[in-house]
């Protein structure tokens, strides 16, 4: 990443699947270690992307330059995210990212965590569990910014977070900043679709 480049944090939502499939398959064998804790295959990764926007599930993409190059998932089993209070309260929600080995050491990490962090406090997440594998040193030492606490297990390093309580200005931070995410969303889907359009014949 260049030092002109643009880096934008926002929401994912359904119309950026294409996006956030693509960029998983950009990842190198190292990267998809990293974040699956083990290597995938191409159609791993097709069927995981289908099926990553679902009741349970928050994502965050940074874009550089206009391209997704990185994401941030938080994900629940005991909890549906909605747009507005009230929130379940108490969850505990798992969290991973993703980077592209050509834009790591670049920060974006650490503001996906920040966005992460924000969400969660602002949906009633309690505790958020981050699990790395054991030798994935940066995602450890990006993990060890926000909190001290960890435990092996096996062959996984888990991390917990305690999550702040939102504030009213949290709260509005939030909701206004979901809405910018979702008209980002569709516009970024109508461009790529007219780039499409006119691909062929370019």
């Amino acid at each position: 990443m260049g030092p002109a480049s643009q880096e934008t944090i926002r929401r994912l939502w359904p119309a950026d699947r294409a996006a956030f499939r693509a960029h998983l398959l950009r990842l190198d064998p190292q990267s998809r270690n990293d974040r699956f804790g083990g290597g995938v295959s191409d159609e791993f990764l097709d069927r995981y992307a289908a099926h990553c926007f679902g009741a349970g599930d928050l994502v965050f993409g940074a874009f550089v330059d206009g391209q997704l190059r990185g994401a941030g998932e938080l994900r629940s089993a005991n909890a549906t995210w909605t747009e507005r209070a009230p929130f379940v309260q108490r969850a505990v929600a798992e969290a991973a990212f993703s980077v592209e080995e050509a834009h790591r050491r670049h920060g974006i990490g650490e503001h996906l965590f920040q966005r992460i962090l924000r969400a969660a406090s602002n949906h009633g997440v309690a505790t958020i569990e981050i699990m790395c594998q054991a030798d994935n040193r940066p995602m450890q030492k990006l993990a060890a910014k926000f909190t001290p606490e960890f435990r092996f297990e096996a062959h996984q390093i888990t991390g917990r977070l305690i999550a702040r309580r939102p504030t009213p200005f949290s709260l509005w931070r939030e909701a206004s900043q979901d809405m910018a995410d979702l008209t980002a969303s569709m516009i970024d889907a109508q461009m790529r679709a007219l780039f499409s359009r006119r691909a062929p014949g370019v």
